[in-house]
């Protein structure tokens, strides 16, 4: 019964407790930031009331794979995963994090990550005060942070700071010492409550800088048995370790993963990028879920494949994109720092004749790589607009891959085009999301600025399941981006419950159904006015309440997001 004064008091909405049980009619108070009732009229008693009737009341949303590093030193507020209800991240992901090395470092690890200038991040880093993973956390505590947050620790990082950047960024031989330092590190960022460690394999992470640019980052650099022995400290402390294997050795997939098995010791923890439908091999998927099945029942493993809920769709500038990281002659155009270093090859016949036979190969990367699935969206020859490559490729009588090197050849990076790599069968997709082992997660936010844009795909999962019979149920569909992963991960968030943290989303059905839009660009001042690539959920967010205080109300910042903190640094409930 509620007794004591409350600060907010949210009525008669269908609430979803976060555990996939049946919804209820019921209020909810909240006080001193936490929920300190829940039950059908209780008393007024001088807070805050939202009149939440025909909504959906549930815990806040939570994002288990962004890319926020570098964002959250200049804008801890987070807006644009908040204003679609998410109100907990997970970063550090992909073996990158801010945690460990100089500022100069962090910035040429981020710049082709985030797609962003690299003046723009050493400004954010440029007053880094931090040494060692605890005092990082002790960093990111005093932000005025507008949503919660986690993290990994950086395996690239990791590296960085135990090895030194001429020897992270090569193949090396481990000296005893150097083993026992990387142990000794990743043991001290888990007493200081980091949620485990992230690796990383894929190509689409390369470092941006003077002597190693275009260099991949160093965790793919490190051996499977250094792998095991960090995997080894993850397991006896009870973390978890997220891994981003890589498409052209897919061989590896399998070995990595047996790092979760628990035959004969205790299973660890592994949450692997990325089980999606590929349009380049439709195979994959099921796949994943038969490893993941294997692991977990054969093997007594803990392993998890995060997934997107909607179409991996994918913006372009020329050569300017995350997937021409997987070959390597489009990567040296990545790598290049002007338009006139980029001409030197595309006049290059040698170039031009790798970039063809790379295009031409198959089934080494997840980029399909078909032309006919490739449409142009901006181009000064307006002419070329709203085609693929294909169609233009017949008018001119020439092969669809020459017209391609010729077209990025003649326009650089100002001929912009879109395509989808996976997910674009929405029927397959509900039924591939209900697979026990497919986690809810992978918005990538904060990451490949100007190519994708997916804030809000809890939400499109969510609307699925209002709309489609064959998707889950939709207290089951609230579970998976809430409770299901709070639980999984080890964050005190995630459940509708008493005395729990008051991290709430207020939801229009109706606003969900007919009001979500997919990527969108727009211009943001905060990035010295770069573009990047945002979503839009228009009225389906009602109110988004992070630590008791309503952040995000109607679609409206609170007047102090960013300047006072509304969201916690969570450190892992998860124990040995």
């Amino acid at each position: 019964m509620m007794t004591a004064t409350t600060d907010l008091l949210i009525r008669h909405g269908t609430v979803h407790d976060g555990t996939g049980a049946p919804p209820r009619q019921v209020d909810i108070a909240i006080r001193d930031g936490r929920i300190s009732a829940i039950g059908t009229d209780l008393p007024a008693s001088g807070g805050r009331e939202i009149d939440a009737r025909g909504c959906l009341v549930m815990p806040g949303a939570i994002d288990i794979h962004t890319h926020y590093d570098a964002e959250v030193e200049a804008h801890p507020e987070l807006s644009e995963s908040l204003r679609h209800g998410v109100t907990s991240v997970i970063f550090g992901n992909c073996s990158l994090s801010a945690a460990l090395g100089d500022a100069e470092d962090i910035a040429d690890m981020f710049a082709r990550v985030e797609n962003l200038p690299r003046d723009v991040l050493m400004r954010w880093f440029r007053d880094k005060d931090w040494q060692t993973p605890a005092e990082y956390y002790a960093h990111l505590e005093k932000k005025p942070l507008g949503i919660n947050i986690a993290s990994f620790l950086g395996h690239s990082n990791l590296r960085l700071a135990v090895l030194g950047k001429q020897r992270c960024m090569a193949p090396t031989d481990l000296t005893w010492g150097d083993k026992s330092a990387l142990r000794t590190t990743l043991s001290e960022a888990l007493d200081a409550g980091y949620l485990g460690m992230s690796v990383d394999m894929l190509q689409w992470h390369r470092w941006k800088g003077f002597k190693y640019n275009g260099a991949s980052a160093p965790s793919h650099y490190a051996t499977m048995n250094e792998f095991r022995f960090l995997g080894d400290v993850l397991r006896h402390g009870g973390r978890i370790m997220q891994a981003t294997p890589d498409a052209g050795r897919r061989h590896l997939i399998p070995i990595l993963a047996m790092i979760s098995s628990g035959l004969g010791r205790k299973p660890m923890k592994l949450s692997m990028l990325t089980s999606l439908d590929f349009t380049a091999n439709r195979r994959l998927g099921p796949l994943t879920q038969r490893l993941a099945t294997i692991i977990n029942k054969l093997f007594r493993g803990d392993m998890r494949f995060q997934s997107l809920a909607v179409p991996f769709e994918l913006w372009s500038d020329g050569c300017n994109t995350p997937v021409f990281e997987e070959m390597h002659a489009s990567a040296c155009l990545m790598n290049a720092d002007t338009r006139a270093q980029r001409e030197a090859l595309y006049r290059d016949p040698d170039w031009r004749g790798q970039m063809r036979r790379e295009w031409l190969k198959k089934f080494n990367t997840s980029f399909h790589k078909d032309l006919s699935l490739m449409n142009v969206v901006a181009c000064p020859d307006g002419t070329l607009v709203n085609r693929t490559f294909a169609d233009i490729a017949r008018e001119r009588g020439t092969s669809a891959v020459d017209t391609f090197i010729d077209l990025i050849s003649e326009f650089d990076e100002s001929i912009r085009w879109h395509t989808v790599i996976a997910n674009d069968r929405p029927a397959y997709l509900r039924q591939h999301l209900k697979h026990p082992y497919i986690q809810l997660g992978f918005s990538d936010a904060g990451a490949h600025n100007r190519n994708m844009a997916f804030q809000n795909s809890h939400l499109w999962f969510l609307r699925d399941a209002l709309l489609h019979d064959d998707a889950m149920p939709l207290e089951k569909a609230i579970w998976r981006v809430t409770g299901e992963l709070a639980d999984w991960f080890g964050l005190d968030t995630g459940k509708l419950a008493e005395g729990k943290p008051a991290d709430v989303l207020v939801l229009d059905p109706d606003g969900l159904k007919n009001d979500l839009t997919g990527p969108l660009e727009t211009t943001d001042p905060r990035f010295d006015n770069a573009m990047r690539m945002v979503s839009g959920s228009g009225s389906a967010v009602r109110q988004v309440i992070v630590g008791g205080h309503v952040a995000m109300d109607q679609g409206q910042p609170h007047a102090d997001l960013g300047k006072r903190a509304f969201g916690r640094l969570l450190r892992s409930q998860l124990r040995a």
